[in-house]
């Protein structure tokens, strides 16, 4: 059951990684539990599918947003925890995206951690979390 388990886990993935390479929340929440959890890099908070696909179609719009473009295609582990829990962790370089008053953004060195649950109509993101990397200035050396 492992190998389809990872396989209908990889489509969610995949639909979701051309909703934002398309710019296009079409089926977004489709993707998420109703009462999921979501949080942005930037703190933003959204709950359930339906609202995370709203701000998410809002996002896709922005052309400060949209100027952005993957750098390649994401990268992704997938771990089952158990036969009901997997989670999956991806890193996904972004350039050319602004902030909301036009200015160049850096690269986005993007890394989200994605909580699935096994639902009677397939996997589903329960929890979505994003965080952009930042240079570690903790440790010396």
């Amino acid at each position: 059951m492992a190998d389809e388990d990872l396989a209908a886990i990889g489509d969610v993935m995949r639909r979701l990684g051309t909703a934002f390479a398309t710019l296009s929340a079409d089926g977004v929440a489709d993707l998420y539990t109703a009462d999921a959890d979501w949080t942005n890099a930037f703190g933003t908070s959204r709950r359930g599918g339906p609202e995370i696909a709203a701000y998410l179609a809002d996002l896709f719009a922005d052309r400060h947003f949209a100027a952005g473009r993957p750098l390649g295609p994401p990268q992704a582990d997938i771990r089952l925890l158990t036969p009901e829990v997997a989670v999956v962790k991806t890193y996904l370089e972004r350039a050319g995206q602004q902030t909301s008053d036009g200015a160049a953004m850096p690269v986005r060195r993007n890394f989200s951690l994605k909580v699935l649950t096994r639902r009677p109509d397939g996997w589903r993101i329960a929890s979505d979390i994003y965080m952009d990397a930042r240079d570690d200035t903790t440790l010396g050396g």
